[in-house]
C-alpha cells in the first residue's frame, strides 16, 4: 500500500475489502527520499471527526465524500536515517449498506491543511497533522484539524448504488508493521474510531414533463428557441435537403437539474420532409430518412427538418427514451410544409388606400409593424406597410417568389407612380396577415405624383415573372386614391342620449379642402370632455379613410358616459387652419327623472280606475 505526504494527500484503496487507507507522512521528506517506511508504536491519535461534503446529493450512482479530521498527540520515535519515514493510518469502510449494495472506499485529498505550530516547528508551510523526521528522531507535534464540509486532512468517498442508509467507519489502524502496504485492518480499543450515517436517496432521473421541445428556423440560431419561434409556421421550397426548421430539444431531470444521461431522442416525419438528429445547431448533413435517432451524453440535441423534394405538409414527433427507465414519451409533434413554385398573388391587408400628392405611403419593410398607429405612414417612419401580398402555390400553401413583387402604375402614373414590397422576415407569430418563416409574404408601400389631385383614383398592379412562362406574369391589384391635407374637422358621439356610465364610441372626421377624406395617416387630435367620464379619453392617433373612432364598436368602447345626469361635451383643438375648437354635445339621462314620470303616469291610471268603479257602484245601487 502506497503512503503518502499530507502535503498533497493522495489515494490509495483495498478495492477487494472495500477499504480506503490515508496515511500521513513526514512534511519536509522530499520526493524520493524516503524509501523505507515506518510506524509509531501505539496510538497517536485523541480525537477523529467526520463530516459529509458540501457538495454531496447523497443519491445513488452519485459519489459521497466525507472529509476527516483528526486530532494527534505529541511523540518521539526512534531514531531513523533520512531515507526512513515514518506514518500514521487510517482506514475508511462502508459497514452497513443495503442488500446488494456493497460499496468500494477510496480516500483522497480534501481541502488545504492548515499551518501547523508547535515547539519543534521548522517549518512553518508544513500541514497542521505532521509526521516531523529529524537526523536523531521522527516526531509528531500535537495539532489538531476538525473536519468541515469543506476541509479536512484527507476525504473518504464511495458510490451507493441503492437506496438506504450507508455507515461509513474510520479508524487510525495501527500495529501495521514497517511495511508501507501492510495494513493489519483490524479495530482493537487501543485505536480510535468514528462513524457516519448517510441516508441514500433515488438519484434525478429524466423528467420528460420539466423538458422542452420547441421549433424554430433552421440555422445557427436555433439557441434562440422558445414559445414565441415555436408559434411561427415554418416552411421552405422543396428542393431536397432545404431546411425547413429545427427543433431544440432540452432534457432536464426531475430535481430541474440538466440531464446529461445518454437518452435516446428519436425523431419521425409523417408526410412530406426528411429528419436528423445530432447536438448542433444548423448542422443537418444531408438527411434522407423519415426517422432519425441520437443519445449522446448531452442535454440538448437538434432535429433538422429538411425537404425531402416534394411540396406538401409533413409531421415530425419527437419521443425521448429514458437511459434510465427505459420509458419512451412523445415530448412534442410539428408541423410544417414545403411548397412549390408560385401560381397566385393576392392582399391580405390593407392598411392605407389614401395617399398624399408627392409622398410614399406605408413601409416597406420586413420587420414590420403587426398593425396599429399610421402616423407617420407616409413620411416613412412607420413601420407598418401600406399594404400585405401573399404569394401561393398551387396548392394555396404561402411560396416565397425568385423575386419579390413589383408595384407599377400601368393606366394612372400622373395619380400613383408605383412602389415596392420586401419580403417578411418572419419574426411576427403567425396571423392571417403575418409571414410564416419568412415565406410568402410581403410588405408594400406605395407612392402617389406630386402633381396629383385630392379625389384622383388608380389601381396598381403587382406582378411577378410566371415561373412557368417567363414572358408572362402572374399578378394582382390594388385600388389607391389622392387626399389632401386636413380643411375640416368634426367630433361626433353615436348617441345623442346615454345611460349613466354606458359606452360611447367618439368618432373624429376630417377632410380635405375638396371636402374629399385626408390622406391615410394624417394625425386626429386628442379628446377631452367637459364632464369627468369613464374608462380612457381618446388620444391623439391618426385618420384612416377620413375617420378615427374611439374603438371599434360600443362592445369593445374604452370611455363611457359620465355618471351624473345633465348635458356634457366632447372637446379637440383641430390641426385645420386657425386651430379651432371643435365639440360635440349629448347628455345623461337622468334615471330618477324617468322614474317619477313613470310614478305619474301609474297614480293617473289609478285615478281614472277609481272614477270608473265608483260610476259603476252608483248604477248598481251599491252605497
Amino acid at each position: 500500500m502506497k503512503t503518502i505526504s499530507l502535503k498533497k494527500v493522495a489515494v490509495v484503496a483495498v478495492a477487494s475489502l472495500g477499504f480506503g487507507l490515508l496515511s500521513v507522512v513526514p512534511a519536509n521528506a522530499a520526493a524520493g527520499v524516503c524509501t523505507a517506511w515506518t510506524e509509531f508504536a501505539g496510538s497517536k491519535v485523541t480525537a477523529l471527526n467526520l463530516v459529509g461534503a458540501t457538495a454531496n446529493t447523497n443519491t445513488t450512482n452519485s459519489a459521497v465524500v466525507v472529509n476527516m479530521g483528526a486530532t494527534l498527540a505529541n511523540t518521539t520515535a526512534s531514531a531513523n536515517d533520512e531515507a526512513t519515514c515514518a506514518a500514521v493510518k487510517f482506514v475508511g469502510y462502508v459497514s452497513d449498506y443495503p442488500a446488494g449494495a456493497f460499496a468500494a472506499v477510496t480516500t483522497g485529498a480534501a481541502g488545504t491543511p492548515l499551518a501547523f505550530t508547535g515547539a519543534n516547528a521548522t517549518n512553518a508551510t508544513s500541514p497542521a497533522l505532521t509526521v516531523r523526521q529529524t537526523t536523531s528522531a521522527t516526531q509528531i507535534t500535537g495539532a489538531a484539524k476538525p473536519a468541515t464540509a469543506t476541509d479536512g486532512i484527507g476525504a473518504f468517498t464511495f458510490t451507493p448504488t441503492k437506496v438506504g442508509t450507508y455507515v461509513l467507519k474510520v479508524f487510525n489502524d495501527t500495529g501495521t508493521g514497517a511495511g508501507s502496504a501492510t495494513l493489519n485492518n483490524t479495530y482493537d480499543a487501543t485505536e480510535f474510531i468514528q462513524s457516519i450515517s448517510i441516508v441514500v436517496t433515488a438519484e434525478a432521473t429524466l423528467a420528460t414533463t420539466l423538458s422542452t421541445a420547441f421549433m424554430t428556423e433552421p440555422s445557427a440560431n436555433g439557441a434562440s428557441a422558445s414559445s414565441t419561434t415555436n408559434a411561427i409556421a415554418r416552411s421552405a421550397y422543396k428542393t431536397v435537403n432545404t431546411g425547413i426548421a429545427q427543433i431544440k430539444v432540452t432534457l432536464n431531470k426531475s430535481d430541474g437539474t440538466a440531464d446529461t444521461a445518454a437518452n435516446t431522442v428519436t425523431a419521425t416525419v409523417t408526410g412530406s420532409g426528411f429528419v436528423s438528429v445530432d447536438v448542433t445547431a444548423n448542422t443537418p448533413g444531408t438527411p434522407a430518412t423519415r426517422t432519425a435517432t441520437n443519445n449522446a451524453g448531452a442535454q440538448v440535441r437538434y432535429v433538422h427538418i429538411n425537404s425531402d423534394g416534394t411540396a406538401g405538409s409533413g409531421t415530425v414527433t419527437v419521443s425521448v427514451t429514458g437511459a434510465v427507465s427505459g420509458v419512451t414519451t412523445t415530448i412534442g409533434t410539428f408541423s410544417y410544409t414545403s411548397y412549390d413554385d408560385v401560381v397566385a398573388l393576392a392582399v391580405t391587408t390593407t392598411n392605407a388606400t389614401i395617399g398624399k400628392a408627392g409622398s410614399t405611403t406605408g413601409r416597406s419593410i420586413a420587420a414590420r409593424t403587426v398593425s396599429g398607429n399610421l402616423l407617420g405612414v407616409t413620411d416613412g417612419s412607420s413601420t407598418v406597410p401600406a399594404f400585405i401580398i401573399k404569394a401561393t402555390d398551387s396548392a394555396g400553401r404561402a411560396a416565397t417568389a425568385v423575386a419579390a413583387p413589383s408595384v407599377v402604375s400601368l393606366t394612372s402614373p400622373a395619380v400613383a407612380t408605383g412602389g415596392t414590397c420586401t419580403l417578411d422576415d418572419g419574426a411576427l407569430p403567425t396571423t392571417a396577415s403575418s409571414s410564416t418563416n419568412g415565406i410568402g409574404f410581403y410588405n408594400c408601400n406605395f407612392a402617389t405624383f406630386s402633381g396629383a389631385k385630392s379625389g384622383e383614383k388608380a389601381t396598381l398592379t403587382i406582378r411577378i415573372a410566371d415561373p412557368a412562362d417567363a414572358t408572362k406574369y402572374i399578378s394582382t391589384t390594388f385600388d389607391v386614391t389622392v387626399g389632401g391635407s386636413i380643411s375640416s374637422e368634426v367630433i361626433s358621439f353615436d348617441k345623442t342620449a346615454y345611460a349613466s356610465g354606458e359606452a360611447m364610441v367618439i368618432t373624429r372626421t376630417a377632410k380635405d379642402s375638396s371636402g374629399n377624406p385626408v390622406f391615410d395617416g394624417a394625425a386626429a387630435p386628442a379628446v377631452s370632455f367637459s364632464k369627468a367620464v369613464g374608462g380612457t379619453a381618446p388620444a391623439a392617433g391618426f385618420y384612416r379613410l377620413g375617420a378615427s373612432a374611439s374603438s371599434t364598436s360600443a362592445a369593445t368602447a374604452s370611455v363611457f358616459a359620465p355618471v351624473s345626469p345633465g348635458a356634457f361635451n366632447a372637446i379637440a383643438t383641430s390641426s385645420a387652419t386657425g386651430a379651432p375648437t371643435i365639440t360635440a354635445s349629448a347628455s345623461v339621462t337622468d334615471a330618477n327623472s324617468g322614474l317619477m314620470t313613470q310614478i305619474d303616469a301609474l297614480n293617473a291610471k289609478i285615478v281614472a280606475l277609481n272614477a270608473l268603479i265608483a260610476k259603476i257602484m252608483k248604477k248598481l245601487g251599491v252605497k
